[in-house]
């Protein structure tokens, strides 16, 4: 880790950028070099590397790419100084646009999201905004946000509906119909009669609204009855 004691006065914003590219981290370091107010106090290339900054500078805004190289990700970046609070705020610069990736970010605690094809100006300002405890997103990266949010709270209501009108019976058999078990290894498992088995998958079935086993299984997945493998 390189890391910097800033020349500004001390009530500059300190950034810490968590960025393994290095020319992407340069025009970081120059909007923070370049900007009354913003003072740079370290650069890193992984998450491992970030954790251990965040400990050791503790600064008030990290500038987080989600993909870095070795074990931890952006997200378990921004997870795990959450949880210790080692880091005052956080503002994502990631080359992922996807709607998932937002979500998430902003789930484990990203204060502001932006794009690698934002200029040294537009970062600066976002830098200063963030530090000052500012978020920084756009209004379709809100309105993306909350429509996940609602998203997320009708599968959750979903999930404990169906949840509730299931036996554990046949959450048993969900389970293991998912794994891809065929009703005699079913059977053969929880030691029923396949004609038994039968009858709690019509049942399925029918609380689920489906008409097959992937249907089945594939509803189940995705209110979070069953994980697959």
């Amino acid at each position: 880790m390189s890391t910097h004691s800033g020349t500004g006065p001390a009530a500059d914003v300190r950034i810490l950028i968590v960025e393994d590219h290095p020319v992407l981290r340069g025009v970081v370091r120059l909007a923070c070099e370049h900007t009354p107010g913003l003072a740079l106090a370290g650069e890193v290339g992984t998450g491992e590397e970030a954790v251990e900054a965040c400990r050791s500078v503790m600064p008030d805004v990290v500038v987080l790419d989600l993909s870095l190289p070795g074990r931890l990700q952006g997200l378990d970046v921004a997870r795990t100084i959450r949880a210790e609070g080692t880091a005052g705020r956080i503002l994502v610069l990631t080359g992922r646009t996807d709607e998932q990736a937002l979500f998430d970010a902003i789930r484990a605690g990203a204060d502001g999201y932006l794009e690698k094809t934002a200029g040294v100006r537009f970062i600066a300002d976002a830098l200063h905004r963030v530090g000052r405890g500012e978020r920084v997103f756009t209004p379709e990266q809100e309105r993306i946000a909350v429509a996940e949010l609602g998203r997320m709270a009708r599968q959750a209501r979903q999930s404990s509906d169906v949840r509730a009108v299931l036996t554990d019976r046949e959450l048993q058999i969900l389970e293991l119909v998912s794994q891809g078990l065929t009703v005699k290894q079913v059977a053969s498992r929880i030691g029923l009669s396949p004609r038994t088995v039968e009858t709690h998958i019509a049942k399925l079935y029918r609380k689920l609204g489906v008409r097959n086993r992937v249907q089945a299984v594939s509803k189940a997945a995705a209110l979070g009855l069953v994980e697959l493998s």
